[in-house]
């Protein structure tokens, strides 16, 4: 009789055990499937999700709106890439101002899909007597993307550049961010510009100067940085 007794209550505690644990190693199981459901539904919610597409600032822009300038990311491996990461780890431009100033030029051009192109200039002038003659230029192109992601908006700048070259000498981004504040540093006989349109060869000096608001100027090594907002002729 107590074998008995015994034997039903071990097969009930069996039972008992049978039944707690079906229903946990259930639950965990659906747990690490709404996990997984999870983690797959933030991969398809990238654009939120991803550090790469954190807005660093919304940049004042001619085309509707503000244009979005995001962390992105750049591999040099494999030459893909967008954003800021891009801009300044590639292309050698180093401040939101200089992109800015681009973003805001007149010269705007849809490129296909939901894309457009934004076109500016840097130059360099050296100044003699009264007079300042062109050294170089680089037209500078800018690339923004207006279509909407899911954090409500537009992917934003994808790559900005100087023609014909990969990295922009750094006079290009002093320039281009002194022209968006339209100030000037002055020192020596060098003088580095930032328009929406080319430049002339030769230009008096005082032109130059009558081309930016007169703020107080800060200097900067041996050069002079100059900005524009019109052809200086």
């Amino acid at each position: 009789m107590n074998r008995m007794l015994i034997a039903g209550a071990a097969f009930a505690a069996t039972a008992t055990l049978g039944a707690l644990g079906g229903p946990a190693t259930a639950s965990t199981t659906a747990s690490s499937t709404a996990s997984t459901a999870t983690a797959s539904s933030s991969g398809e919610a990238r654009p939120v999700a991803d550090p790469a597409y954190k807005i660093l600032k919304h940049l004042d822009y001619r085309g509707p709106g503000q244009a979005s300038l995001r962390l992105g990311y750049y591999h040099a491996s494999t030459d893909k890439g967008f954003g800021w990461t891009k801009v300044k780890n590639k292309h050698n431009i180093t401040k939101y101002s200089a992109v800015e100033f681009i973003a805001k030029s007149p010269t705007r051009e849809h490129i296909g899909g939901q894309s457009y192109r934004e076109t500016g200039y840097a130059g360099k002038y050296t100044c003699s007597r009264g007079v300042c003659k062109l050294v170089k230029q680089y037209k500078v192109l800018l690339t923004v993307n207006e279509k909407k992601l899911r954090d409500h908006h537009d992917k934003g700048v994808i790559t900005q550049y100087c023609v014909g070259i990969t990295r922009c000498p750094n006079w290009v981004t002093t320039a281009l961010s002194k022209a968006n504040s339209r100030s000037v540093a002055a020192a020596g006989p060098e003088r580095y510009v930032g328009a929406y349109r080319p430049f002339a060869h030769s230009v008096r000096a005082a032109d130059v100067k009558a081309a930016v608001s007169a703020k107080p100027a800060a200097v900067a090594g041996t050069s002079r940085y100059v900005g524009a907002y019109s052809k200086l002729s």
